[in-house]
């Protein structure tokens, strides 16, 4: 693109324009290129695009993070980026949330593509494999952020150039950004071999132990919602295993024993996960949806199905992993999109060096925000939530309720229906009737209560789908949007509250918490106010303003701890990046033919005497073990990165353990994490070797049997960073049920010694 400035004024004129006219002068001129994206959208779509989608599309075209409230066409500004970036000869892919965004958007936007030459296609979880490497070649392509992840890594698995699916990553335009590049940036996309399933001896003997627990042999710590042994849980640990839990080869025990602690006593069906058909399902914290295809880590989830009699029908060996937000760092050009951005705009700056632009609305909102009310407990706030709806649909008003679990929304639902109510409920057990229940929530008289709605994607029209009682809607005062409680970010609150007064429409909303909320037991709202502060009981809404300080602040210092989280995770996940990065750049290499195996003709080689390599090929023919070196040494690197991932987690499952000698755990991790990566070339070597060896004691080189695993599936893995605050058992004897706070040193971290270390091992 050579013309980089724009002018509204010019599109509209050069807009009348023959679209084959505005396609000549497109590549060289952003006012043409954009005036033949209006004309394509009113004759594709009968759409007149607003200034404001014009605007929206120059920002993400430049490589910004765009606040655009819901319903003011971001889809149709996407597309206009999209075609600026075809035009420079790259290739886009425009990610979002679902499959079901996925087909909507692409079939909804397939007109103008068609219309301006440009080849656009989709994919979703269910496409097949060589479908997808088809869809791969179009100039766009709609998909969601998991599923392009995933196809990043079954290229890592490929054994031939066929076999690869993307083409490059030049440019990713992310729908629903905060949801995707924020709260899932810390979820790693996983790869596994698939193998048969085995018992778990060690981990069924640790779960067998903690169900004769008692309440006096272990704690709960609501602020980092784990749980641990007490002084005599440990005493009864060490007499019923036969150990010393603190010598370090009782580690494999300490960290069965968390992870079943952690299951039976912390996680909660219809909260953090429900049990169907068999199986356990991670209800996602943001949008309160069941988790599909997701596991908690390591034994955990082991846990988790021994807890409800579930036995696994699959266990894999993982071969290969990247976080989300590591992967979209394989794009040359990132931009996002979504309704709530500055909330969140130092954690785009950090992850991702992304800058936000507000988009102004169309049409200016006619929404009005009432004032949280702050009730003494969770029953006179339900009590209070109740009375609300009830007077809303009195009048017609349609409401839309944000619960906060499962649980939440179902009693919810039964205290309505004993008031003659009936409400359409979305949770995570009917998240697949989500569009229909959702597209008649702005209906007159209408109630809908939902576990949440970040990353729906579906626009709530007042008046219902076919808005045919939005006048009776407008009426009653538009959609009415309640949130039952605060939430660890304003972000969620903020995402609900702007499903009403859409294009400016009228609407209003309203937020109720309690002192026993979830969120002001776990920061302690007790010991912020102080007892002489806190207040007494009472059944009205509480209007003191050092309660109503206290509990602002509290969701800005949870807020504080989810970016402190994800700097952990960034920490820790910096350095075994850089080895994915260089392990999966170099086996690529060898699967297309860039760089050739020759670890058996290598004469410098002390492994490979005698010249073995010539007799082999004297054997059996040269090309042909050529080209079983090379299946050979895609084999070996699996097997290898395979074992990095097991140690590596392994390690960071004791990591905190070096907190007791004073040490930093991430400095720790690190270090040890690159004197093991360094061992891998000679381990690699040392496997080719002896596969020479047995290639030369075969008979016919159709005997050489290259173990794979029979078939490879990939999952998403719940993550957290719990290994960096997660406090030694035998610090916890001594000091109580009192948690290790986070102890990095801001200080040493910007110390020179300290930069020194960071700047050697990752340049």
């Amino acid at each position: 693109m050579k013309n980089l400035t724009y002018s509204i004024e010019k599109i509209r004129e050069l807009a009348k324009e023959p679209l084959t006219e505005l396609l000549k002068t497109a590549k060289s001129e952003v006012n043409s290129a954009f005036a033949a994206c209006c004309n394509a959208c009113q004759n594709g779509l009968g759409l007149a695009p607003y200034d404001e989608q014009i605007e929206a599309a120059w920002e993400l075209y430049n490589g910004r993070v765009i606040e655009m409230k819901t319903g003011e066409g971001k889809t149709i500004s996407a597309v206009f980026a999209a075609f600026l970036h075809t035009l420079d000869d790259r290739g886009v892919h425009i990610l979002t949330y679902n499959d079901y965004l996925v087909k909507r958007d692409f079939h909804w936007m397939k007109p103008i593509y068609d219309l301006l030459g440009v080849s656009v296609g989709f994919i979703t979880e269910v496409t097949p494999k060589n479908e997808r490497k088809s869809v791969y070649t179009c100039d766009v392509v709609y998909n969601t952020a998991k599923e392009c992840g995933f196809d990043f890594l079954r290229d890592f698995v490929a054994d031939k150039p066929e076999d690869i699916l993307h083409k490059k990553f030049d440019v990713a335009i992310v729908d629903e950004a905060d949801s995707i590049l924020i709260d899932e940036a810390r979820i790693p996309l996983v790869i596994a071999g698939s193998v048969p399933a085995k018992t778990d001896a060690e981990l069924e003997n640790a779960f067998a132990f903690i169900k004769t627990l008692t309440e006096k042999n272990y704690g709960l710590s609501e602020e980092d919602e784990t749980a641990y042994l007490t002084d005599s849980g440990i005493e009864k640990a060490e007499e019923y295993f036969g150990v010393d839990l603190y010598e370090d080869r009782s580690q494999p025990i300490l960290s069965d024993l968390n992870d079943c602690l952690k299951a039976n006593f912390v996680l909660t069906e219809d909260v953090d996960y429900i049990v169907k058909d068999g199986a356990i399902l991670i209800i996602d914290e943001f949008t309160g949806r069941a988790a599909k295809n997701r596991r908690y880590p390591g034994a955990l989830q082991g846990a988790v199905e021994l807890k409800h009699g579930i036995k696994a029908e699959l266990r894999g060996v993982v071969m290969g992993t990247v976080p989300l937000q590591y992967f979209f760092r394989q794009y040359e050009h990132l931009s996002g999109m979504t309704g709530t951005v500055f909330p969140s705009e130092e954690e785009f700056e950090l992850l991702y060096d992304l800058k936000p632009a507000k988009i102004p609305p169309h049409v200016p909102s006619r929404r009005v925000d009432r004032p949280m009310e702050i009730y003494y407990n969770y029953e006179l706030k339900l009590a209070a939530i109740k009375r609300e709806i009830i007077r809303a649909h009195e009048k017609g008003q349609p409401v839309l309720v944000g619960a906060e679990s499962i649980e939440e929304s179902e009693l919810l639902t039964a205290e309505l229906k004993s008031a003659g109510i009936e409400a359409a409920v979305l949770n995570a057990k009917n998240d697949e009737a989500e569009a229909e229940i959702i597209k008649n929530a702005g209906a007159f008289k209408t109630v809908t209560i939902s576990t949440s709605m970040a990353g729906r994607g579906v626009d709530i029209l007042l008046g219902g789908y076919d808005q045919s009682s939005r006048e009776e809607a407008a009426g009653a005062g538009g959609l009415y949007v309640i949130c039952t409680s605060m939430r660890e970010s304003s972000r969620i609150n903020r995402q609900l509250r702007g499903r009403t007064g859409r294009q400016g429409d009228v609407g209003e909303s309203k937020a109720f918490t309690a002192l026993d909320d979830l969120l002001m037991v776990k920061y302690e709202l007790k010991k912020l106010l102080g007892r002489f502060r806190y207040p007494k009981y009472t059944e009205e809404a509480i209007t003191d303003k050092n309660v109503v300080k206290e509990v602002e602040r509290i969701q800005r210092i949870s807020e504080g701890d989810r970016l402190a989280e994800r700097k952990r995770l960034l920490k820790f996940s910096m350095i075994s990046e850089k080895h994915r990065e260089a392990i999966f750049n170099a086996r690529k290499k060898f699967v297309t033919g860039e760089n050739e195996p020759e670890f058996w003709q290598s004469d410098n080689s002390a492994l490979i005497a005698d010249d073995k390599y010539a007799v082999a090929t004297e054997k059996f023919g040269g090309k042909a073990v050529n080209n079983l070196q090379r299946e050979l040494i895609l084999s070996v690197i699996n097997e290898a990165w395979s074992d990095y991932l097991i140690y590596t987690s392994s390690l960071r499952e004791g990591i905190h353990l070096t907190s007791v000698g004073g040490k930093n755990p991430v400095e720790e991790f690190n270090i040890t994490s690159q004197r093991y990566y360094e061992t891998m070339e000679e381990q690699v070597r040392e496997d080719m070797a002896e596969g020479l060896e047995r290639l030369l004691e075969s008979e016919n080189i159709s005997d050489f049997v290259i173990s794979k695993p029979e078939s490879v599936y990939t999952y998403l893995q719940n993550e957290s960073a719990d290994e960096l605050v997660k406090k030694p058992l035998m610090i916890q004897a001594v000091e109580g049920a009192k948690l290790l706070e986070d102890e990095e040193d801001e200080e040493k971290e910007e110390s020179p010694e300290n930069k020194g270390f960071w700047g050697r091992l990752f340049s």
